[in-house]
C-alpha cells in the first residue's frame, strides 16, 4: 500500500487561510535588514547634425547612492516580509551654486527623494511572488521594455516608483504588473499614473514569446486641463541562442509596437502609430554589439502639441527615446525608419558590481542618415546581490530552467 501522495499547496494553505499545516520558522524570525545601490553614469550626448530636432547635446554626469535600512521578517520557510526605509542622494557632477537662485545646489540639496516600501516574498511549489508597495526603486522591474518605453536620461533621472510591483516567476517564465502614480492633482499639477505589465515564458530553451505593455493616464491640473491617454504595446517573440552558439549572447527579437493615443482636447478619437522593432545582440569575450532596427510611424505624433497651459506634451506624456518620433514634425505620419547601434564592453568585475562601457550610434535614414552618437560609462555597486548571491543569477534559462525561483527567502 502506497504512501498517501500530498496535497498540493495553494493561497489558501500559504497564508494560513485554510487547514493549519506546520511551517519551519527560524529561530530568529526577526532580524535587522540593509541595503545599499551606488550608480555612477556618464551620458554625452552630440547630436550637432539634427541639433533641436529629436533631442539636444549635452552631458549628463551623476553619481546616485541608495541607502537603506528595515526589519526582515520570517513567517516560515515560505513566506517572508521585509520593511525598508532609505534616501536617494544624487549629485550632478560640475553643478555648484553660481547664485542665491540656486543656493538649493548645497549639500543639502543632494538629497532628493525618499524610499519607503514594503516587501513580501512568497513561495508555492515551483512559483515565487515578489511583491512591492510604496516608494521603491526602479530598479526591481524586472520586465524587458523597448527604448521606445522608457529613454536611458529618463531612467537616469526619475530612479523610483511610487505605488506597488509585482513580479510572479516560475521555472520557465516571468510575469510582471505595476503601478507608477507620479501626480496627485493640484494647482499646476497634473493628475498621472501608469500601469505596465510584462511576461515572457520559453517554449523551448532558445525560443521565448512575450509582452510589454504600458497605459499612461495624464489627467487634468486643479486648475487647467483636458485628459490624455498613451498606450503602447509590445508583443515578441525571441531567440535566444547563446548556448548554442558557444558565446556569451546571441539574442535575436522581433516586436511588434503599436499605440492607442489621445489628446481629448483635440477629440474622443484615438490615434494609432504602429510598427516593427528587430533587436540582435552579439555578446562574447565580453565585448558586444546591440542594433535596434524599428521601421513604422512615429509613436509620439502629439510630442509638439501644447496643452492648455502652453506647456509641451513632449517628454511629460511620452517616456520614450525621443528619436522614435522619426520626423521633425512628430504629427507626420508617414513610415520611417530608425536604426540604434550600441558598441559596448562589459567586463565581469564581481557578482555585484556592474561595469559598462558603450558607444551609441543613431541612424534616421529618411531624415538624417546620420543623426548623432552617445559615449556612456556606467558603474554599478549592489550590495543586496552581495549579501544574497542567489538573486544576482541570470534570468534567463540555464540547463532546461529558464528562470531562477530559489532565490533566499
Amino acid at each position: 500500500m502506497g504512501m498517501p501522495s500530498q496535497a498540493q499547496e495553494s493561497l489558501f494553505d500559504l497564508f494560513g487561510w485554510g487547514i493549519p499545516r506546520r511551517e519551519t520558522v527560524q529561530e530568529k524570525p526577526v532580524r535587522f535588514a540593509y541595503d545599499a545601490y551606488f550608480q555612477f553614469d556618464f551620458l554625452n550626448r552630440e547630436f550637432a547634425r539634427t541639433e533641436g530636432l529629436f533631442t539636444h547635446s549635452g552631458t549628463l554626469f551623476t553619481a546616485a547612492l541608495t541607502p537603506s535600512v528595515g526589519v526582515d521578517i520570517r513567517q516560515s520557510d515560505r513566506i517572508s516580509h521585509r520593511i525598508m526605509g532609505g534616501i536617494d542622494i544624487a549629485r550632478n557632477m560640475g553643478e555648484a551654486p553660481v547664485g542665491t537662485q540656486d543656493a538649493k545646489l548645497e549639500n543639502w540639496g543632494l538629497f532628493h527623494e525618499i524610499t519607503l516600501y514594503y516587501r513580501l516574498r512568497a513561495r508555492l511549489d515551483n512559483t515565487l511572488i515578489t511583491a512591492y508597495a510604496g516608494v521603491f526603486p526602479r530598479r526591481f522591474m524586472q520586465g524587458e521594455y523597448s527604448k521606445a518605453f522608457f529613454s536611458d536620461s529618463l531612467l537616469l533621472r526619475d530612479r523610483n516608483l511610487e505605488g506597488a510591483l509585482v513580479t510572479i516567476r516560475r521555472p520557465r517564465s516571468v510575469y510582471e504588473f505595476g503601478c507608477d502614480w507620479m501626480g496627485m492633482i493640484g494647482t499646476g499639477r497634473r493628475e498621472r499614473f501608469m500601469l505596465f505589465t510584462t511576461g515572457e515564458s520559453y517554449l523551448t530553451d532558445w525560443f521565448s514569446l512575450g509582452w510589454a505593455l504600458t497605459g499612461y493616464h495624464y489627467a487634468c491640473a486643479a486648475d487647467y486641463g483636458q485628459v490624455a491617454d498613451n498606450i503602447l504595446a509590445e508583443p515578441f517573440i525571441k531567440f535566444s541562442l547563446g548556448d548554442v552558439a558557444g558565446i556569451q549572447a546571441l539574442t535575436a527579437k522581433l516586436s511588434f509596437l503599436g499605440g492607442m493615443q489621445r489628446l481629448r482636447a483635440l477629440g474622443m478619437d484615438f490615434t494609432y502609430p504602429l510598427g516593427g522593432e528587430w533587436k540582435m545582440v552579439v555578446q562574447n569575450w565580453n565585448v558586444g554589439i546591440d542594433n535596434r532596427l524599428y521601421v513604422g510611424t512615429g509613436l509620439m505624433p502629439f510630442y509638439q502639441q501644447k496643452d492648455e497651459a502652453g506647456l509641451l506634451y513632449g517628454s511629460a506624456f511620452y517616456w520614450g527615446d525621443s528619436l522614435y518620433r522619426l520626423h521633425p514634425d512628430s504629427a507626420k505620419r508617414a513610415v520611417g525608419v530608425y536604426d540604434r547601434l550600441e558598441i559596448y564592453y562589459q567586463p565581469h568585475l564581481a557578482g555585484f558590481v556592474d561595469l559598462r562601457l558603450s558607444a551609441l550610434f543613431h541612424f534616421l535614414p529618411h531624415t538624417a542618415p546620420y543623426a548623432g552618437c552617445e559615449q556612456r560609462l556606467s558603474l554599478i555597486f549592489d550590495l543586496d546581490r552581495l549579501l544574497h548571491p542567489t538573486r544576482a543569477l541570470p534570468l534567463k534559462k540555464k540547463k532546461n530552467t529558464a528562470y531562477n525561483i530559489n532565490e533566499v527567502l
